[in-house]
């Protein structure tokens, strides 16, 4: 594999800062047990450290630089992860640190819109057959038919949660964007390595939004649903890491 020395330095602070913020999730659970205030009260390690392992996998991305895999290859891995960070910042740094009661919905939403558009990114990257490819990914309908949906359902009042609905269009997104990326090696453009590294960092990716989604159905405090929000809550970096490190490799070039 092509990597600087500055790359295996980023990947190993990266994989020892999970580490570290891994078995600290846990050790807080163990003491606050299901008691949701109690966990945010004492998350300030995992918020710095989390935001600063998303920080350093987009540093990998952004340090490809000659050892590309294409060129316009690179600007998409590159855009995709400046989207990722800005969504990362919003749940991570803004959420807990800004937010109050009546705007903390709003830095979700508009975090959630930063996975879309990174997403999206994603399937045409994914998509493409040769580094000229300019066509238009016809599976790009399902979530631009998702959004008009939305917009649907609120102009007639049916949905007015703008979270609920940044939720609705990501998630066929997201579906879209695994599928793609399972089927990068049959398109013949991504080399092997290449191609496999995108496939596992889609699956982790999915995986990680999953139990997202499941650590959000929080309940009252000791109940079996705050339980399995917690523990879900504490997988979900186990595969997000991998994800975004192996995404940002995946615009390497490698040997063959």
């Amino acid at each position: 594999m092509v990597y600087s020395k500055l790359v295996s330095i980023f990947t190993a602070l990266a994989a020892t800062l999970f580490v570290a913020f891994f078995v600290r999730d846990w050790f807080v659970l163990h003491q606050c047990g299901a008691v949701q205030s109690c966990l945010e009260a004492s998350s300030d390690f995992q918020n710095i450290t989390k935001f600063i392992v998303t920080s350093i996998a987009a540093l990998i991305a952004f340090s490809i630089g000659k050892l590309k895999f294409a060129k316009r290859d690179r600007l998409f891995v590159q855009v995709a992860f400046a989207m990722i960070l800005c969504a990362d910042f919003c749940f991570k740094i803004l959420y807990n640190y800004f937010g109050t009661i009546e705007n903390r919905d709003n830095f979700i939403t508009v975090g959630i819109a930063f996975f879309f558009i990174a997403q999206m990114i994603f399937i045409y990257r994914h998509t493409r057959v040769s580094e000229d490819d300019w066509s238009f990914p016809w599976i790009y309908c399902i979530p631009v038919a998702a959004i008009f949906s939305m917009a649907f359902l609120t102009y007639f009042h049916v949905l007015e949660s703008f979270e609920l609905m940044a939720v609705l269009v990501y998630a066929p997104t997201l579906f879209c964007s695994l599928f793609v990326a399972c089927r990068a090696s049959k398109r013949g453009f991504f080399p092997e390595k290449n191609a496999f590294l995108i496939m596992f960092g889609m699956i982790c990716f999915t995986c990680c939004d999953i139990l997202t989604g499941v650590s959000l159905l929080t309940g009252e405090d000791h109940s079996t649903r705050e339980i399995i929000a917690a523990v879900s809550n504490n997988f979900i970096w186990l595969f997000y890491v991998p994800a975004i490190i192996c995404l940002a490799l995946s615009g390497y070039r490698h040997h063959r």
